[in-house]
């Protein structure tokens, strides 16, 4: 476990006016100043007013004076003497109710700060959302005070057993990987089970994205009314203000949330679940990039901790191999019938069956039209003269390039001077185009990019949609085309994604439709689904994983800055340490980038490495490396 943040601490040299009474009691706070520059990061203390004393707490903002300028700060201590007694500046004002951050919280950034570095403000700006004044008008209560009638569910009992059912039921702390049964929809057997665990106390769910917030909200709320709120960035600024006091000052029953919800503050013997932990939508975009995963996994040790999902990532895999985590795979009676590309089916007979039945789904994995397409005739690659590659993005069948987007009205090929498009990478509209022809007067829907279908109108229809976009919905047949492209990407997680993409799928089908697999039987995830078991071949992924150095088993931090500077980080760093350096790889004329692995116990060791050279070009007055620690993708 990460070593506590140890913050530089300093003493503002400005002399502070006179003209205000200091505090009897206490005078001094140490402030976390969210200064103008990152090596200047630090606790800095602060005389504070008499008439603050009683609401200047420890985890209460505050505007405070920086050099020349007026900043905000955190109050982490509060105390009677400081190492320099002269020239301290005072608390200009507070900027938040009074210990809106709990100490339970600091410390929880700290430790997320100290495993993936880069400035704390950056994580407590993720963590808290912008204040609005006129949102402070609540009351504070204890999720302990409300009383919820006891609530029994025989069908939960069935799925996961007496055994499990009793655990989830009682006060003791689990830390389960939980793969959702076949056959089941993910959300009503999640849905039961916080029922049934919200009898002990809090339950905070961690969702990827607005689509799953907003379903799991209409059915918790429910059971739980106006105990059950969201947090996420989807929501206004006072509405998102305003739903995250009641989450820290209410304690409110469940709280479903987005990514940056991982730091809500939970009362002891809470459960966190972080619900598809290998969504992309779990990872931070902005530095230092930290994840829900990592986050939730730093949390308080009496929290109790469930990782839900059709197929975990590698990281889950590797906890629970080494005993940290519980693995949980509950089976359910279904008929569903799988045909993968080896048995003499195709997938527009699947289709036909499902029609008659009910709505299909066909799961595609590029949007577009033909985003890759050689000349029928020689097979030569359709080229721009500037490079770039040649993609029919949608009816009329017009080329267009892909980097410098020129458009081709009439297109022949460079070489043998035909006209004719040979498609060898069907996007979304190509499929739909293709399926209308062999079912004609067939209702046949596209859901995908901005234009996704949540629900769907009467009747019964082919729903083509990629992967993310899929409607609200359950089908008596699911085809997943695009197999050997979507297991093949040139990606770190290619096959994770993909497993995890298909066995959600699965999650769609009504318990008595037919599926189609786009893989021959033998491959590795059509025997998984076959099984029913979405860890089926993940020991071998582990070990292939170990020894190509990759994550879970090393941390990786991708840097990027000007060409001379990653050069000569590059040599000091083959030279002085034992860390694994890849590249520099040119990103373009002025950038480099280099892949720096470390083992698990070489970690923190680069995080402070790495920190410290962002410090040394911020007094340098150099341009700062951009860092990011465990990123989703390389």
């Amino acid at each position: 476990m990460a070593a506590p943040l140890k913050l530089k601490r300093q003493s503002s040299p400005k002399v502070v006016r006179q003209d205000l009474s200091v505090a009897q009691e206490l005078p001094i706070a140490a402030v976390l100043v969210d200064t103008p520059v990152s090596h200047l990061e630090g606790v800095y203390d602060y005389l504070v007013p008499e008439s603050l004393h009683a609401s200047a707490t420890i985890g209460t903002k505050a505007i405070v004076e920086f050099g020349n300028t007026t900043t905000e700060g955190l109050i982490v201590a509060r105390k009677k003497s400081s190492d320099k007694q002269k020239n301290m500046k005072t608390i200009t004002r507070l900027n938040s109710p009074s210990g809106l951050v709990s100490l339970s919280v600091i410390k929880h950034i700290e430790a997320v700060r100290d495993r993936f570095g880069g400035g704390i403000w950056n994580i407590i700006k993720s963590a808290i959302p912008a204040r609005v004044i006129k949102e402070e008008s609540f009351q504070r209560s204890s999720a302990s005070s409300i009383n919820f009638p006891e609530y029994d569910s025989p069908r939960l009992r069935e799925l996961v057993g007496r055994a499990d059912y009793d655990q989830i039921r009682n006060s003791k702390k689990i830390k389960w990987a939980l793969s959702f049964p076949i056959g089941i929809k993910p959300e009503l057997f999640l849905t039961e089970f916080i029922k049934v665990r919200a009898q002990i106390n809090q339950v905070l769910l961690i969702v990827p994205d607005e689509k799953d917030l907003t379903n799991y909200l209409a059915q918790l709320s429910k059971y739980f009314g106006d105990e059950v709120i969201e947090l996420g960035s989807h929501l206004s600024k006072n509405l998102r203000y305003r739903n995250y006091l009641k989450a820290a000052f209410q304690s409110k029953r469940v709280i479903i949330a987005s990514r940056s919800g991982a730091f809500t503050e939970l009362e002891s013997n809470s459960t966190v679940i972080v619900l598809s932990d290998l969504d992309e939508s779990h990872y931070e975009q902005h530095a230092p990039g930290w994840n829900t995963r990592d986050v939730c996994l730093l949390r308080d040790s009496s929290t109790s901790i469930v990782f839900a999902s059709v197929s975990h990532s590698l990281e889950i895999a590797r906890l629970v191999e080494i005993g940290w985590l519980e693995s949980k795979i509950y089976e359910n009676k279904s008929a569903i019938k799988i045909v993968s590309a080896n048995d003499n089916h195709s997938s527009i007979l699947t289709i036909k069956k499902g029609l008659d039945q009910g709505n299909v789904l066909v799961s595609v994995s590029e949007k577009g039209y033909a985003n890759l397409f050689l000349c029928t005739k020689c097979r030569n690659t359709a080229n721009c003269e500037c490079g770039g590659k040649l993609q029919i993005a949608a009816q009329p069948r017009i080329p267009s390039c892909y980097l410098c987007q020129k458009i081709y009205k009439n297109w022949q090929c460079i070489y043998c001077g035909d006209s004719r498009p040979f498609v060898i990478a069907r996007g979304i509209d190509r499929t739909a185009e293709e399926i209308g022809r062999a079912l004609p007067k067939k209702s046949i829907l596209v859901s995908s990019g901005n234009k996704q279908l949540r629900n769907l109108p009467k009747g019964n229809h082919v729903v083509i949609a990629t992967a993310g976009s899929e409607p609200n919905e359950t089908f008596a047949a699911v085809v997943m085309l695009d197999g050997e492209k979507i297991f093949n990407r040139p990606s770190l997680r290619a096959e994770e994604m993909a497993k995890f993409s298909w066995f959600n799928l699965l999650s769609k089908a009504k318990p008595s439709s037919e599926v189609f697999l786009s893989l021959p039987n033998h491959h590795p995830a059509v025997q998984a689904i076959l099984r029913g078991q979405s860890r089926h071949g993940v020991s071998e992924d582990l070990i292939n994983r170990e020894k190509a150095k990759l994550p879970p088993f090393y941390r990786i931090a991708v840097v990027i800055g000007e060409k001379l500077e990653i050069s000569k980080f590059s040599e000091n760093l083959k030279n002085s340490y034992s860390f694994e350096v890849t590249g520099p790889t040119s990103i373009n004329g002025m950038q480099s980038k280099l892949l720096i692995r470390a083992t698990l116990q070489q970690g923190s060791m680069l995080v402070d490495l790495l920190d410290d050279i962002t410090k040394i070009q911020g007094v340098k007055g150099r341009k700062i490396f951009n860092i990011r620690f465990d990123p989703f993708d390389l």
